[in-house]
């Protein structure tokens, strides 16, 4: 469309054609006030703070052309005779508006004294108070005095609890439907409305439970008044007080950017940072309510030393002297391949680089790993790393023209933050298509829906790639440069047709063919793929990687693939290597190592930040086995409970670094507080094993580069005609451990915390020479956008190879009806829920079956069913959903579940009944 040039206050200015006259406002500079308008809502004209006049040329009504005057210059009439609301009036060409005439401000004057008629006067203990806009707006807008009868203001009873987490006080309200609009339009939970009428006029919460929406959160930071507040930060604490502190959510892989909002060295609140790649404006309750743990009691406060059957406190020097003596005694009188190491996804950059470093260069073990080993989990197959979405991808941009597939996720419960963003493409004009075997909150969205049977998702990722065949909806040229294979796919698709594979998918033809259609003809093509995608397998993922090569949708910015790994880093964990590699130097993985140990050959590990025993008992067995066991965590776990050592270190809040989110965005987290209880970051707990173990005589291995996706060059200084290397174990602060990553990591040369802080980019939200009334209280980013990590797919000369085949259908078990799938829940009641205001929401284990399945077994809602499969049982009470296919069991992968009894992969075969309790003789 073209641009559009008119007058503001004087000056000219152009902008698109579709902005409002608000925005074409603010891109001159000029500020006209508003309440009910946000940028990230579709504008409803309800506050009539942003009334302007608004000056068109006239129209001769029977030539239709532009009256001029006579200085040749067009004749100007005010638009309907009155002032126009701002925010919901397009600009035209040669439109003149104008903000500031005595007309205008009596508008402001009169608005504002409305407002006020019936808001209390107690700005000095609401919580608004200091980043309000109704405080600001009131100052350089409002009258001075107001003509209302104190008598007669209407009070309420307040605060109303919207929720377990919100609390409205309705006096403060002005009504202005931003938080209705919110869940409405944007989270997509329309569980806030209006009652009764005029004066009475109030918000309500129209869900059950109250205000159910794992976005409430953002309803406060978009209140322009001090309406709703939050049950986390009410009342703590004056806003003039706080230090706000740029950080990274370290929940999910989504990596949203947040502010440690502190007051001294206590957490008050946390609140959004602005970043348009990532997050926009938003956080989720979790981000938000979730961060408490990290001044809970229960924190590890010294080291700990096994002394017979107790864990006593110990010194840092007695701990770390314990560890190297038991490790270099393992390596001496078993070998290196003895020692296993497990560090969790959640730990950043600096972290994980230093633990492979440790076991890779000094103990000399390829035995590393990121994962749990529970029978459960899927292995992880990474499209990420070469095909993941391009270079300058921005989720926020995107909507007509785009297509996303999303296959086997579940974004609300995996991250959160994409449901939002994907709901924006959504009402943007982009297509979504949703494939799952069971339903998600995104069916709810203007989505095409494809659900499969349970484990057959490949079939129908493999129908899509019969489809582009069958109707030549291939990327030729695309395919012809950069796609080996393409024959060998056809003739193993050859004896298949779409309909065969839509049947072995259970699935309808037609929403095949669409998906198809609208993926290959769309401009930018994006595929994201979840736990129940993992849980398929490699077949599925393969066949995903095919169709994104097929349709030429990677190695450019909006296209391409977003893998759902769980963990806050996992995309880090992969690129520092903490996996054992691959070919003939393959350390052990996780489960492989819980053999070993069991079978006597792993006899030490070293587990940082990761609880494997819970809810896993295999594990815990294979713990109790080990000669040797060393804990790096915050709390005293189960795991922890077995170690023979175990050492705390600073939570998120208490040190820097940086993590990689699912796009490969690497960001930047400041340290907060002082270190809790001076405990020390994980890199320089790695550092000081490997410290001691050097002291001692184990000599370092030079950097190789295998399995770790590092190159063997190191940055060194030249002294004269001498090059020196630096001491590969000195390293003062992270910002040390960063650089050396930016040297040997493949792909993170731009990622030094210098060049992160490069990264700031102007952006809509709160600038600093601006009143905060625009967007709410999300912070302005001071901290940098992040960089963005190349895939293999953006280098023009990377060839990639068709690898999708058609897997063989699973065969039937009478004995085992059921598909047993475990579904990843964000409340899963885990370590980062203590202390916090979420705790009521955690869920608890339970079994979902369809409804008609439940009947046939005679089952209940709330009732006890026992699960038996070939490798044992579990009781776990029942939930009825109908909507849930007939034949699959959901079990939620939360805490206390017993998922680990029962099952034998990812996807188990089971037989279910009702349980009856013997001791009473009922079901």
């Amino acid at each position: 469309m073209p641009d559009v040039t008119l007058v503001i206050d004087g000056q000219t200015v152009t902008v698109p054609a579709g902005t409002n006259i608000v925005d074409a406002a603010r891109i001159a500079g000029v500020a006209i006030p508003v309440f009910c308008y946000h940028p990230k809502l579709k504008p409803v004209g309800m506050c009539r703070m942003c009334l302007v006049e608004v000056w068109t040329p006239k129209i001769d009504p029977a030539t239709r052309q532009t009256v001029t005057g006579e200085d040749g210059r067009p004749v100007m009439t005010l638009m309907m005779g009155k002032l126009q609301p701002g925010c919901v009036t397009p600009v035209s060409e040669g439109m003149e508006v104008r903000t500031t005439t005595d007309r205008v401000r009596f508008a402001q004057k009169g608005q504002l004294e409305f407002l006020l008629t019936s808001h209390p006067l107690d700005c000095p203990v609401c919580d608004k108070g200091g980043e309000c806009p109704l405080q600001n707006l009131t100052m350089q807008f409002g009258p001075s005095t107001s003509r209302f009868d104190y008598a007669d203001k209407i009070h309420f009873e307040k605060p109303i609890p919207l929720g377990d987490l919100i609390y409205l006080d309705r006096e403060r309200c002005i009504l202005c439907s931003r938080c209705v609009r919110f869940q409405d339009d944007i989270a997509g939970d329309p569980v806030l409305g209006f009652d009764n009428r005029g004066r009475a006029w109030e918000i309500i919460s129209k869900s059950d439970p109250p205000f159910d929406s794992k976005f409430s959160g953002n309803t406060t930071d978009i209140c322009p008044v001090g309406a709703l507040t939050t049950a986390d930060f009410r009342f703590k604490a004056r806003v003039w007080e706080l230090r706000p502190t740029p950080s990274i959510c370290p929940h999910c892989p989504v990596g949203c950017n947040i502010s440690l909002d502190m007051r001294y060295d206590r957490l008050m609140r946390v609140m959004p940072r602005e970043n348009d790649y990532v997050n926009e404006i938003w956080i989720c309750d979790k981000g938000r309510f979730g961060m408490r743990f990290i001044e809970s009691p229960e924190r590890l406060r010294q080291p700990l030393i096994r002394k017979g059957d107790a864990l006593t406190p110990a010194t840092w020097d007695e701990a770390i002297t314990l560890i190297a003596e038991k490790l270099i005694a393992i390596r001496t009188h078993a070998g290196a391949a003895a020692i296993g190491g497990l560090a969790s996804p959640d730990l950043p950059n600096e972290d994980l680089y230093l633990f492979q470093k440790l076991f890779r260069q000094v103990l000399k073990s390829p035995n590393l790993d990121f994962q749990t080993g529970a029978p459960g989990e899927p292995e992880i197959v990474d499209l990420g790393a070469t095909l993941g979405v391009g270079k300058g991808t921005n989720l926020s941009g995107l909507g007509a023209g785009t297509a996303v597939l999303v296959v086997g996720a579940d974004p609300e419960e995996e991250a959160p933050l994409y449901v939002l963003r994907l709901r924006g493409i959504a009402a943007r004009g982009g297509d979504l298509t949703v494939i799952n075997p069971y339903p998600t909150k995104l069916d709810r969205t203007p989505a095409r829906v494809i659900r499969p049977r349970a484990g057959a998702e490949a079939f129908v990722a493999l129908a899509l790639l019969k489809t582009l065949i069958e109707e030549e909806l291939i990327a030729a040229d695309f395919v012809t440069r950069r796609v080996q294979g393409f024959d060998e796919l056809k003739a193993r698709l050859r004896d298949h047709s779409v309909t065969s594979l839509c049947d072995a998918a259970g699935v309808a033809e037609d929403a095949v063919r669409a998906a198809a259609r609208a993926f290959a003809k769309a401009d930018n093509g994006i595929v994201i793929y979840g736990r129940v995608a993992l849980a398929s397998g490699a077949d599925l993922i393969d066949a995903l990687a095919d169709l994104t090569l097929l349709t030429g949708h990677v190695g450019r910015p909006n296209n391409g693939v977003i893998p759902l790994i769980p963990g806050a880093n996992a995309r880090g964990a992969l690129d520092m290597g903490v996996h054992p590699g691959a070919g003939k130097k393959r350390g052990l993985k996780t489960r492989e190592m819980w053999a070993a140990a069991r079978e006597g050959r792993l006899r030490g590990m070293i587990i940082a930040g990761m609880d494997p025993a819970r809810d896993n008992p295999a594990a815990a067995e294979a713990l109790d086995a080990l000669e040797f066991l060393v804990v790096q965590d915050i709390f005293l776990t189960e795991t922890a409970q077995r170690a023979d050592v175990v050492l705390p270190t600073a939570s998120i809040a208490g040190r820097e670094g940086t993590l990689t989110n699912a796009e490969r965005r690497v960001q930047r987290f400041r340290q907060a507080r002082i270190p809790e209880f001076n405990t020390p970051a994980g890199w320089d707990v790695a550092q000081r094993i490997a410290r001691a173990l050097i002291a001692f005589g184990v000599e370092p291995a030079a950097p190789d580069g295998q399995g770790d996706g590092r190159s063997a060059s190191r940055t060194s200084t030249k002294t004269g005609s001498a090059t020196v290397l630096p001491d590969p174990w000195d390293y003062v602060v992270a910002g040390d451990v960063a650089d050396e990553i930016a040297a040997t990591v493949r792909g993170y040369a731009d990622t030094t915390y210098e060049s992160l802080g490069l990264t700031r980019k102007p952006q809509w939200g709160r600038q600093p020479n601006e009143a905060i009334f625009y967007d709410g209280t999300s912070y302005e980013n001071t901290e940098g956008v992040g960089v963005q990590i190349a895939a293999e797919a953006d280098n023009p000369k990377a060839t990639f190879t068709l690898r999708a085949r058609v897997p063989s259908s699973a065969a039937a078990d009478d004995a085992h009806p059921f598909v047993l799938l475990a579904a990843p829940r964000a409340y899963d009641g885990r370590a980062w829920s203590r202390d916090s205001k979420l705790l009521p929401r955690m869920v608890a284990p339970h079994l979902v079956l369809n409804a008609e399945d439940a009947a046939a077994l005679e089952i209940a809602p709330g009732s006890l069913v026992r699960i038996v499969s070939e490798a044992g049982s579990a009781v776990l009470p029942a939930q009825i959903d109908r909507n849930v296919p007939r034949g699959l069991a959901l079990a939620p992968d939360v805490n206390g579940a017993p998922l680990s009894a029962v099952q034998t992969g990812p996807l188990t075969r089971v037989a279910i009944m009702a349980h009856i309790d013997e001791t009473v003789g009922t079901r």
